[in-house]
C-alpha cells in the first residue's frame, strides 16, 4: 500500500511544484505586459475630460479638465498613510464645464491630527479652473463594512468609485484623477509609480518553486537508494 501511495503521491508533489513555478512565470509575464501597456498609455498627450464617459483602458493615462470644485460628496479616504504617519486622501468632486457630471479628483494626503471624532475638513478651492493629472481605476479593496456607506459619508474605508457612483445624485466619470504635484488646491501628493518590481518578484518566487522540486527530486532520489541499500543488506 505505502508503495502505491508512494507511486502517485512523488509525482503528483513534484507536477505541483513545477506547475507553481510555471504559474509565477505567467503572472511576471502578465504583470509585465500591464506595464508595458502602462508606460506607453502614460507617455501619450494629455486627453480632456469632457462629459462622454471615459472607456476602458484609461488608467495611466494624462488628463485634464475644465470646469469647479464641489463640495457635495467630498470625503476622505481612511488609512493612507505617509512617511509612516496616519492620515486620509481627500477626495473632492469636480463639475466638467457645460456639464452635471463630475469626475472624483484624489488632491493628496493630509495627516490625522488628534481624534478620529473630530474630522478634518478641507476647504473646496472656489472658482473655475483647469486642472491636470493622471487618470487612476481604483480596485475594490478588502471592507470590514457589511453595506456600502451612504453618499453624504465624510469618511469611507475604500474608494469604490463603483458604490459612491451608485449612490450620487449626478453622473460620475468611472475614473479617478489624482491631482498633479504641480497643480494647485492639493495636499501631499507622492502618487505610487508602477516598476519591475513586482515582476521580478514572480519570477523570483518561480525560481524558488522550481528549486523546491530539484530539492524534492534530490531527496525522493537519496531514500530510494537508501532503502535499496537497506533491502540488500537484509538479503
Amino acid at each position: 500500500m505505502r508503495r502505491v501511495l508512494s507511486f502517485f503521491l512523488i509525482p503528483a508533489v513534484f507536477a505541483m511544484l513545477v506547475s507553481l513555478g510555471f504559474w509565477q512565470l505567467d503572472r511576471a509575464k502578465e504583470k509585465q505586459a500591464y506595464l508595458d501597456e502602462y508606460a506607453a498609455r502614460a507617455g501619450l498627450p494629455a486627453i480632456a475630460v469632457e462629459s462622454v464617459t471615459l472607456g476602458p483602458g484609461q488608467s495611466g493615462v494624462a488628463a485634464q479638465v475644465v470646469g469647479r470644485f464641489d463640495g457635495l460628496g467630498q470625503f476622505l479616504w481612511d488609512n493612507r498613510t505617509y512617511e509612516g504617519r496616519p492620515g486620509f486622501h481627500v477626495l473632492t468632486p469636480f463639475v466638467i464645464r457645460d456639464t452635471e457630471m463630475r469626475i472624483l479628483i484624489d488632491r493628496g494626503w493630509i495627516p490625522l491630527e488628534g481624534s478620529r471624532e473630530d474630522l478634518p475638513r478641507p476647504s473646496i478651492p472656489l472658482g473655475q479652473r483647469q486642472i491636470e493629472g493622471q487618470l487612476y481605476e481604483p480596485l475594490k479593496g478588502f471592507t470590514l463594512e457589511q453595506a456600502a456607506p451612504e453618499f453624504s459619508s465624510p469618511l469611507r474605508q475604500n474608494l469604490d468609485l463603483e458604490s459612491y457612483a451608485a449612490s450620487a445624485p449626478f453622473d460620475i466619470q468611472p475614473y479617478v484623477l489624482r491631482l498633479s504635484s504641480k497643480a494647485k488646491d492639493g495636499f501631499v501628493r507622492v502618487w505610487p509609480v508602477i516598476t519591475e518590481t513586482s515582476v521580478q518578484r514572480h519570477r523570483a518566487y518561480a525560481v524558488q518553486w522550481f528549486g523546491m522540486a530539484g530539492v524534492f527530486v534530490v531527496i525522493v532520489a537519496a531514500f530510494i537508494r537508501r532503502q535499496r541499500r537497506v533491502i540488500k543488506k537484509s538479503n
